[in-house]
Parts: C-alpha cells; sequence; structure tokens
C-alpha cells in the first residue's frame, strides 16, 4: 500500500470513528433525557465538555446561544452544531440522527402503553420525580455557563444577564423580543469596538 493510500485509509477510518462517537454520544444524550429541550443540556454539557473535553466552556456557551437563537428545538440545533464542527455536515446529521432517534422510539411507546397507566400512581411520582431532578440540572448547568459568559466582559454581561432576567421573569416580556434586542446590541458594541479600536490605530500613526 502506497503512503497516500495509508493516509486516506487513515483519515477514513478516523473519520468513521468521529461519525460513530458523535452517534454515541447523542444517543446516550437522547436515550437517557427525560423531559427533552433544555433538559438535554446539562447531559450535553458533561458529555461535551467534562467527559470527552471536545469543547471547553466558552465554546459551549456558544454551541447552545447558537442553537437557542435559530428556529427549532434547541436539543437538535445543539446537536447539529457539535457535529458540523466535529465532522462536517455529515457529523451534522449523524449527530441529529442520534438524539432524535431515541425520541422517536419513545414516542411509539408512549402511543402503545402511556395512555392506558398515565392515572397510575407510580408515574405520577416518576414524573414527578424527574421533573425535580431536571430543574436542579438546569440549574447546575446554567451556573457553570454563567460563569464562562461573565469572564468574557464581566460588567457588560452581568448587566445584560440581569436585565434579561428581570425583563423575562418579572415582567415576562417575549424571549423572542430579548433575543433580538441582544443581536442588535451584540452587532452595535462590535461595530463601536472596531470603530475606537481604528481611530486607536489611527492616532498611534500620527503621533509616530
Amino acid at each position: 500500500m502506497s503512503s497516500k493510500s495509508k493516509q486516506h485509509t487513515d483519515k477514513a477510518e478516523k473519520l468513521t470513528n468521529i461519525y460513530l462517537e458523535l452517534f454515541l454520544i447523542f444517543f446516550k444524550v437522547g436515550s437517557i433525557t427525560f423531559g427533552g429541550g433544555y433538559i438535554m443540556l446539562p447531559f450535553m454539557y458533561r458529555e461535551l465538555v467534562i467527559s470527552n473535553k471536545w469543547f471547553n466552556n466558552e465554546e459551549i456557551v456558544d454551541i447552545f446561544t447558537v442553537s437557542q437563537s435559530i428556529p427549532g428545538a434547541i436539543a437538535v440545533n445543539a446537536a447539529f452544531n457539535t457535529g458540523f464542527r466535529r465532522a462536517g455536515i455529515i457529523g451534522a446529521f449523524i449527530s441529529v440522527a442520534g438524539v432524535v432517534l431515541p425520541a422517536f422510539v419513545a414516542i411509539l411507546i408512549i402511543l402503545l402503553f402511556f395512555f392506558s397507566i398515565r392515572e397510575a400512581v407510580w408515574v405520577r411520582k416518576f414524573l414527578g420525580g424527574v421533573i425535580t431532578a431536571s430543574a436542579a440540572l438546569i440549574f447546575i448547568t446554567a451556573i457553570n455557563l454563567t460563569r464562562a459568559v461573565l469572564k468574557r466582559t464581566f460588567l457588560i454581561n452581568s448587566i445584560i444577564t440581569i436585565f434579561v432576567f428581570i425583563a423575562v421573569g418579572v415582567f415576562n416580556i417575549n424571549a423572542l423580543w430579548m433575543i433580538l434586542s441582544g443581536i442588535v446590541f451584540g452587532l452595535g458594541h462590535y461595530t463601536w469596538i472596531k470603530l475606537h479600536r481604528k481611530e486607536v490605530k489611527v492616532n498611534e500613526e500620527e503621533q509616530q
């Protein structure tokens, strides 16, 4: 086997292993997560940041932020973004397939069995425990991700966090308006920084 062929084979094998890892990780996340949506984020955080160390806190915050900001279920969007970053468009679709498949199977099971036993006491107790545990997991993950966000620009990000919390949690303003406001603020802040740096550079050149 030539050196070029061996390199091609090794690359294909490496990609196959990455595809398999992506599918298994997101299949696991989809399988052990009761509640879907935001409930999946703590498990994704553990698998992607803590266990496999594919991303750091700031990178996973970016993935979750983009996934929240675009249409669609956040868990599916996060799986797509993760797969795309790791292994391109094929990796993205494999990750989505992994996270969606358990839900598809669960829906079939629910349609067959759940409605006949939903009034049972043990079913209600089970769902109550799941809801409580899920809330705790989301809270813990939110604390970890908040630390990562505030490290970037502490004062500005702290003000934005408090403002959004009050707007949505107290005044019940639609989260969509907060996202749109964040986009406008982010673009404005970036433009201001760019112009400021350009002005500083011009002043330094004039002084020289």
